[in-house]
């Protein structure tokens, strides 16, 4: 009785399907769709419409207009910077907006090793990707391996959040590194290393490993230790932004001059000045610096600031003094006094640790003051190491 009851509704189904008659008329054309008539262009985020950026209400919100006027006299504009890039396999993933933005999505592992002829410089694309992600937030955050050029010595792991974009290229050169590098270890009499290049050095931007105190040749039988600086960051109380992008932004004669992004902490306050003004309104806002009862001061009470950038250009002139009578250094270009024809050899090799130091802490630029403690424990123990007989 079961199996006639299914073999009745099977047959009772294909009776309605065969009934089915013909198609009636196309029904009316319903309403547009919420996207209709947008073209997305390849990379663009899904659904991001033009309009919703490209209005005045929206460009007056983002002070879109003000922030370019604004880097338009970073550092990072300059075309010195920008033309290190064009034509460089090593140097376009921080020197060349295509090159970063290659280097950001993975295809690269870590600087560029394509040359670009036309490359842009670095601009609002470089750090931003408002098309593909649909806001302003920053194109690359995720952190930062920094390689060591000391031997023995670990790479740095950067995660300082969003400073982690401004450490993606102020950090050692992976590509073409220097060769031979400083060895701690090769103490003995007898112990020798060859340098054959004036560049005995990693990059000169080295400002995420003096900023967490790594990366220096540290000489053994000393201590290191490092500024409240390094103790904010690794905690992500503080970022780059914090100090060298301050708000509100200082306008001198028209012209943004320092703070947002401009990123500039000095500037001449006029153009008939001789020195530059310090804005230091990021180091009062972080509620570190209580004693700076100002936003601006004199670049010389600046250096002269609880004696930290003082002593370490004072000791920075000392090293540099033991370098020159020791015919490492080149006073004439400030380069190590070496070539392929001929080379500098110098013995015991760790000793080279100091010319190496002298270089990582001049061209880091900050005179010290990303981390005073740790700059100036490099410069102590390397005028100690080379005083010895």
């Amino acid at each position: 009785m079961k199996h006639i009851l299914t073999v009745l509704i099977a047959l009772m189904f294909l009776f309605l399907v065969a009934c089915e008659g013909p198609a009636g008329p196309q029904g009316p054309q319903g309403p547009a769709g919420v996207n209709a008539g947008f073209v997305y262009f390849e990379g663009f985020k899904d659904s991001l419409r033009c309009g919703t950026c490209h209005t005045p209400d929206n460009d007056t919100a983002k002070f879109l207009l003000a922030r370019r006027l604004e880097y338009e006299s970073a550092g990072h504009q300059e075309g010195t910077a920008w033309a290190r890039g064009i034509n460089s396999t090593t140097c376009a993933s921080c020197h060349i907006t295509e090159g970063y933005i290659e280097m950001a999505k993975g295809n690269y592992a870590s600087q560029a090793t394509k040359a670009y002829n036309n490359g842009t410089p670095p601009g609002c694309f470089t750090c931003h990707s408002p098309h593909a992600k649909g806001d302003f937030s920053l194109r690359k955050t995720d952190a930062i391996n920094v390689k060591s050029f000391v031997a023995g010595a670990a790479d740095l792991q950067f995660n300082v959040g969003a400073s982690n974009t401004c450490v993606t290229c102020h950090r050692t050169r992976e590509t073409s590194p220097m060769s031979p590098i400083p060895d701690p270890t090769k103490t003995a009499a007898t112990d020798s290393i060859v340098i054959t290049s004036n560049r005995f050095y990693p990059h000169y931007g080295v400002q995420g490993q003096i900023l967490m105190g790594k990366g220096g040749f540290e000489f053994a039988g000393y201590t290191y230790p490092s500024s409240f600086h390094k103790t904010l960051a690794e905690g992500k109380n503080i970022q780059c932004a914090d100090c060298h992008m301050a708000k509100p932004t200082v306008v001198v004669e028209g012209k943004p001059a320092a703070g947002g992004h401009t990123l500039k902490i000095g500037y001449l306050a006029s153009s008939t000045a001789t020195s530059r003004t310090m804005y230091v309104a990021g180091c009062r806002a972080s509620g570190c610096h209580t004693d700076i009862t100002s936003n601006t001061m004199t670049e010389a009470n600046f250096l002269n600031y609880r004696s930290a950038q003082k002593d370490v250009e004072k000791g920075l002139d000392s090293l540099r003094t033991l370098l020159v009578n020791k015919g490492w250094l080149n006073p004439s270009t400030n380069l190590a006094n070496a070539s392929t024809s001929a080379p500098l050899v110098i013995k015991p090799a760790y000793k080279a640790g100091a010319l190496f130091n002298f270089f990582f802490l001049e061209h880091e630029g900050s005179h010290g003051i990303h981390n005073t403690k740790y700059a100036k424990a490099l410069l102590d123990a390397s005028i100690a190491e080379l005083n010895k007989p």
